[in-house]
């Protein structure tokens, strides 16, 4: 039986992880007036808006930046990790309006606000991956979940350190990270979810007032409808309800005006079925699967919609 539950969640998140990193990462900048403060969007799948299509127009950074009328850059990379992010921060990017190379430093330099999303890819993105989830549904594990927990600390540091250098005192905002499974497997995700966390707050902590921790997670937890197909990232509405919880903390710590989301351009979801377009089928079943799975399988019609 155990073997069985091993060989399912394994599975299960091979297909998340695949899914994830099939999407090409991109890197793009509002074209704007000069003299706009710069909003500074750094970090995973969720900063690189996965779960909607057009990332660029509809992004939460974007509806933020759009709101308190910022001029936006988003450097977000789906399925980075902390380690990568370290790295990304010695690239450059090519800015998809100009066409030019700018190194990421220099948009960090210039950045008035960064807003960073990192750290849950350091359980998920992993080779023993599958094996890490059963140690979470059974209570194991733990030494190694510690020992990434302390080497996301390390990288976190080194990331804020290299940030505070290049743009000293510059507000950056971290979110946490949110729990959106249910049922059986309810424990992987949670467990991810608070070592993710826990290690935001120990750096918090460790170093008062030097970031602003923005728990994100009631736009997410209990709200199926903000779920993408993947049943990890936010969709378009999930999008809208991240931009409200950013801009409401962002104004209370005076680093904005406006509290109620500005929505220029709808979002539009990313289709699971769409996007297999030669394995429409299987993806179809996989998806339900994986619904059912992580206790959201109120999005199955939804799904089949999109099929049919």
């Amino acid at each position: 039986m155990k073997t069985s539950i091993k060989k399912i969640v394994s599975v299960l998140l091979a297909v998340v992880a695949l899914v994830s990193l099939c999407v090409p990462c991109t890197a793009y900048a509002a074209d704007s007036e000069a003299g706009e403060p710069v909003f500074l969007l750094l970090g995973d799948s969720i900063a690189d808006a996965f779960g909607i299509a057009n990332r660029d127009e509809a992004c939460y950074g974007r509806i933020i930046a759009d709101t308190n009328r910022y001029r936006y850059y988003n450097l977000g990379v789906t399925g980075m990790t902390s380690a990568q992010l370290i790295d990304h921060l010695d690239r450059s990017v090519k800015d998809l309006y100009t066409g030019k190379d700018v190194a990421v430093k220099d948009y960090i330099r210039m950045a008035d606000i960064i807003c960073m999303s990192i750290g849950a890819n350091d359980y998920y993105n992993r080779a023993d991956g599958g094996f890490l989830a059963v140690g979470a549904m059974l209570g194991v594990n733990d030494r190694t979940m510690q020992k990434i927990a302390d080497q996301l600390y390390a990288n976190l540091c080194s990331i804020l350190d290299t940030i505070d250098a290049l743009n000293p005192g510059v507000p950056v905002i971290l979110q946490t990270y949110y729990c959106v499974w249910n049922g059986a497997t309810v424990r992987i995700n949670q467990v991810l979810k608070d070592g993710t966390c826990a290690v935001l707050e120990k750096y918090d902590k460790a170093h008062p007032g030097r970031v602003h921790i923005c728990d994100i997670s009631s736009a997410m937890e209990g709200k199926p409808e903000n779920l993408a197909d993947d049943c990890l990232h936010p969709n378009a509405s999930g999008n809208v309800a991240i931009a409200g919880i950013i801009l409401q903390k962002m104004y209370d710590l005076g680093l904005g005006t406006e509290t109620t989301p500005v929505v220029n351009v709808p979002g539009e979801d990313w289709n699971v079925v769409q996007y297999y377009t030669k394995s429409r089928l299987i993806a179809a079943f996989a998806t339900t699967l994986l619904m059912l799975v992580s206790g959201n399988s109120v999005n199955v019609p939804r799904m089949f919609r999109q099929l049919f």
